[in-house]
């Protein structure tokens, strides 16, 4: 569209107001002639006179009283827009806060896997808690009649929180996996390291062996014994 809600908005009410005040000119206008044919003209032509007055002034009554809710109305569809786009502006804020760091599951070091897992759920839970503005914003864009670019924007916004949802929790779901495969492998270094440990000081506690000779009695020991 080439205008706003909000710009066609304060036309209309600007329209609706200019309508109010010149109405209120005519009828100020007509009341001062009613009354001076009043004094012109016999009782019961007065009377007409008056009567027909007061007739016009009860539907001039019922114009104004309408026109005045129109206004309102859309001084109050303004308010709302305005609402929308704020919305609009802190979501689209969040939404840009959020860490994109792609190369986080793919780390070797426990420590930067377990605070990498830190942020991830902290976000996770940031992301939890706008959630009740997102419901806000996608309610003010169903009771608004919203211009082309404002639904545009709005499936923007939504498609990206859910991006950003499935995005957290598939960075956590592997975090979490890489975190349980390092947990798993350093076990498996310790075991081996004692193992290690183990047998190099079993071959320290050996004889050691210098000439064939010394091989020849050792076995001659292993014999007899």
């Amino acid at each position: 569209m080439l205008f706003s809600v909000k710009s066609v908005c304060v036309v209309f009410c600007k329209v609706l107001k200019d309508e109010m005040s010149q109405l209120n000119d005519k009828l100020t206008r007509l009341d001062n002639v009613a009354g001076q044919l009043s004094a012109e003209l016999d009782p019961a032509a007065a009377v007409c006179v008056t009567d027909s007055k007061r007739t016009l002034d009860c539907c001039a009554d019922k114009l104004q009283s309408r026109l005045q809710q129109l206004c309102a109305q859309l001084e109050s569809t303004m308010d709302e827009h305005a609402k929308f786009v704020e919305k609009c502006r802190v979501i689209d804020t969040f939404l840009k806060t959020l860490s994109t760091d792609s190369n986080r599951p793919s780390t070797v070091s426990i420590p930067l896997v377990q605070q990498s897992i830190s942020v991830v759920k902290e976000e996770r839970e940031k992301i939890n808690k706008m959630e009740p503005e997102l419901a806000i914003l996608n309610e003010l864009g169903q009771a608004l009649s919203l211009a082309d670019d404002d639904v545009s924007k709005l499936a923007e916004l939504n498609d990206r929180w859910d991006a950003s949802r499935r995005g957290k929790d598939e960075e956590l779901r592997q975090l979490e996996q890489r975190l349980e495969q390092l947990d798993a492998f350093s076990e498996q270094c310790h075991q081996w390291t004692e193992f290690v440990d183990n047998a190099a000081a079993e071959l320290h506690q050996l004889p050691t062996v210098c000439s064939y000779d010394s091989l020849l009695q050792q076995q001659h020991k292993i014999e007899v014994a």
